[in-house]
């Protein structure tokens, strides 16, 4: 069979969507009963991931000399799945083609615009909406990365649930297997390479920094945290994508100059061998949010035996169950109670630890490869 994909985000650092569909080619890449196309708009990435015999990577060039993923998506992809002879079309995003003349399936891993809607700026809007609500209902598959999310879809979309399949995503596969975790753990001191005044202890917060994920609160909170445990740090791992937009940087920025020194750390985006070592490295994991349709970050954290702080809503307590610590309405005052309650309980801070590690278990992104590649397979063509 020969299954179309688009690639897209592989293009762009690794945010969610570049991090989800890397998982699955990680093992598709090994099945070589089945050829499989990658579509990019702007570069093929230098990437090893995609040096596979059974993957063709095929950049789609616009004659018309303008970058548009509207073009992109609705006009260059139908053509080329058609001249390419492909028999199937994955999008790991929310939309597919307008036009689509074969069997395809999209992945909704949440539809956080349709339930905040005054999150998203217009034209997000608008595009997310409109023509998601319609991939959703055209598309032959949809994939979802939770339970809460498929009840969020089924709800909105009035969608026959067994149109629906929960993938649970895993630990990233740069990770899975245990070697690169031992040598990032082992090799800490590394963090000097990085480059930042950063000391032994320090909180991550890790994810593309959207209204919905209080990181002023995180902030303020931390501050307080920082004026009892002066040995801390604050790093901040994400692009502000806050609308109504809130000026994170100006907030940390007053927040240092009111500790008298650099407390607080924040960094739009690091390189995948970095983000690990500040997994390894840190003390404390926090990510919190309104609404999520999975929580990657809560479980890479658990995997590198780090307790984790999160929001007790929508997916993520699926996804965290009992073994993580969780706030729930995300105000300043619970967030630094949270907080010192890890510091200053070493015993309690162990507790989490070891419910992770087990937690951990149940995610896997071979798993999530083998049961979408197998729906994909087993659909009637």
């Amino acid at each position: 069979m020969i299954i179309a994909i688009d690639a897209r985000s592989l293009e762009e650092h690794k945010t969610g969507i570049n991090r989800y569909l890397s998982g699955l080619l990680r093992y598709w890449k090994n099945n070589k009963q089945h050829k499989f196309i990658l579509y990019f708009k702007d570069e093929i990435p230098n990437d090893d991931l995609l040096k596979s015999d059974n993957f063709e990577l095929k950049l789609l060039k616009n004659s018309f000399k303008f970058s548009s993923n509207f073009f992109f998506q609705h006009f260059l992809l139908p053509y080329n799945l058609k001249k390419d002879k492909a028999n199937f079309f994955f999008s790991p995003f929310y939309l597919k083609p307008i036009y689509c003349s074969i069997k395809s399936a999209i992945v909704l891993h949440d539809i956080s615009y349709e339930a905040h809607p005054e999150w998203f700026d217009f034209k997000s809007k608008i595009i997310l909406k409109l023509l998601s609500k319609f991939s959703a209902k055209t598309t032959d598959l949809i994939f979802t990365v939770s339970n809460y999310s498929k009840s969020e879809i089924v709800k909105c979309y009035k969608i026959n649930p067994d149109k629906i399949t929960v993938t649970h995503l895993g630990v990233d596969s740069n990770i899975v297997g245990g070697d690169k975790k031992l040598s990032v753990q082992r090799d800490a001191q590394l963090l000097e390479y990085v480059k930042l005044d950063l000391n032994s202890k320090f909180i991550l917060c890790v994810g593309s920094m959207f209204s919905r994920r209080h990181v002023p609160e995180i902030i303020e909170a931390f501050e307080k945290i920082a004026n009892k445990y002066k040995d801390y740090q604050l790093l901040i791992i994400g692009k502000n994508h806050t609308h109504p937009f809130v000026d994170i940087n100006n907030k940390i920025k007053t927040a240092n100059n009111n500790l008298g020194r650099k407390a607080i750390i924040h960094l739009d985006f690091v390189e995948e061998e970095e983000l690990l070592l500040f997994y390894s490295s840190c003390n404390i994991s926090i990510y919190l949010s309104d609404y999520e349709g999975f929580g990657l970050p809560i479980i890479e954290a658990q995997f590198f035996g780090k307790p984790v702080i999160t929001s007790y809503n929508s997916s993520l307590i699926e996804v965290g169950g009992d073994s993580v610590e969780f706030v729930r309405n995300n105000g300043v005052e619970e967030i630094y109670n949270s907080l010192n309650e890890i510091i200053s309980d070493e015993n309690y801070k162990n507790r989490l630890v070891e419910l992770g590690n087990k937690n951990v278990g149940r995610f896997s992104w071979e798993k999530c490869a083998d049961k979408t590649l197998e729906k994909i397979l087993n659909i009637k063509y």
